[in-house]
């Protein structure tokens, strides 16, 4: 905890991840502590993460010096029982914790960059035609006629968990010009991996369930 007094941290399952603010005042640190709490959370956010899919809690933490007249601060466990927020450095306490989250992205194989959920969602929305969207393995799939678009995810559970946001969002907004297909049939999939194949894509790409 160098190059600050007043920290503003991101743990995951109970452990530092990484500092998001560091400064020296304390005024300074509370503005954007209000910042930070007030953010409205993203649409698609992890819940999952590792080979093994490990469910992934995310808290914020805002971190002061620590004296002796310093309160505790306490949170629940797992049980539901009290316990003391703590941070390594016994230089520092925590001053208050919330929870909080981390925005997930999505893979453009279009444009090859890994972009966010409303980037995607500005792509969509643009789309006046009959569109059909659906999920195959870790992808996300946008089609009007012949022209697909891909999305990917790094898992088949991201992937089926952004398709039902997609289709919330889109349903909310009274967009009646999108289908969308929960479970493509065999002949579906061995069409659609033909076109796509046409279109430049890997057949070993395709079939991929995760991507880590």
């Amino acid at each position: 905890m160098k190059n600050g007094k007043y920290f503003i941290v991101l743990f995951c399952n109970k452990k530092r991840k990484k500092i998001l603010y560091r400064c020296m005042k304390r005024t300074t640190i509370t503005d954007y502590w209000h910042e930070f709490k007030t953010q409205k959370k993203p649409s698609f956010v992890k819940v999952q993460g590792g080979k093994r899919k490990q469910e992934q809690l995310f808290e914020l933490a805002l971190v002061f010096p620590n004296n002796r007249w310093a309160t505790k601060t306490w949170v629940k466990d797992s049980l539901g029982r009290n316990i003391e927020a703590k941070i390594e450095n016994d230089k520092f306490r925590i001053k208050e914790i919330i929870p909080y989250w981390e925005e997930e992205l999505i893979y453009d194989f279009e444009t090859k960059k890994r972009i966010r959920y409303h980037e995607m969602m500005e792509y969509i929305n643009s789309i006046q035609d009959i569109a059909q969207i659906f999920t195959l393995n870790n992808k996300l799939f946008v089609q009007i006629e012949n022209q697909i678009r891909l999305f990917g995810n790094k898992n088949i559970s991201d992937s089926d968990r952004l398709f039902e946001i997609v289709k919330e969002d889109l349903i909310k907004k009274k967009r009646g010009n999108f289908i969308f297909v929960k479970d493509i049939n065999t002949h579906q999939r061995k069409n659609l991996y033909t076109l796509l194949e046409s279109k430049g894509f890997k057949r070993t790409e395709l079939f991929r369930h995760y991507s880590y």
